[in-house]
């Protein structure tokens, strides 16, 4: 049983830290704003995997036969926010972020979860695969999904931290850094046809 945990944590560890919309909206947010105004933007993201993390759970233990119907719309929309993403990280303003300025709200973070296929696949595969063949317990299922929601809360703050420590680089190289976090999230949603 040992094995299976092994498999779970590496699987969720390495899916959840590797670049995503999620990952590269928190560098993006923390390397303009900084860590403590990227607060809000992660609290909307983990807000939103908490409700969705546990969609993904009740989904998978009802309607596992569903996925193949609406995975490819999945695909399309999420596609289309996140080209919607990159393109307002790439024509952003350089300067310092002033007191005043909003950055991207928690409202965005929560919204992106339901639009973004890579983390709707993470939940669905975690509990299809590492859950439902050992136990269709709902109490289960649901602690699966709230771990999950963290797991990927902590990787968001991870990168959110490597953003601040990128802020005074973004001084000078900021409009490369746009281009290069716009790219990234472009071929993440390339990646979602591939």
């Amino acid at each position: 049983m040992s094995a299976i945990y092994t498999a779970f944590f590496t699987y969720v560890i390495i899916t959840s830290i590797t670049p995503g919309p999620n990952n590269i909206l928190a560098l993006s947010v923390a390397t303009q704003y900084g860590l403590q105004r990227s607060t809000k933007v992660i609290a909307g993201m983990f807000c939103g995997y908490i409700v969705l993390m546990l969609l993904c759970g009740l989904f998978t233990y009802h309607m596992v036969s569903l996925l193949p119907v609406i995975t490819p719309w999945l695909t399309w929309v999420g596609a289309a926010y996140i080209v919607w993403l990159a393109w307002g990280i790439a024509k952003s303003d350089i300067k310092a972020a002033s007191e005043d300025s909003e950055g991207i709200t928690a409202l965005t973070g929560f919204g992106l979860q339901f639009v973004n296929v890579k983390i709707i696949l993470y939940g669905v595969t975690s509990i299809s695969t590492f859950v439902l063949p050992y136990t269709q317990n709902i109490y289960w299922i649901l602690a699966t999904s709230l771990l999950l929601a963290f797991i990927a809360l902590v990787s968001n703050l991870a990168w959110a931290v490597a953003g601040k420590l990128l802020q005074s680089q973004f001084q000078k190289y900021g409009k490369a850094i746009n281009m290069t976090l716009a790219a990234t999230l472009l071929y993440c949603a390339t990646q979602l046809f591939a």
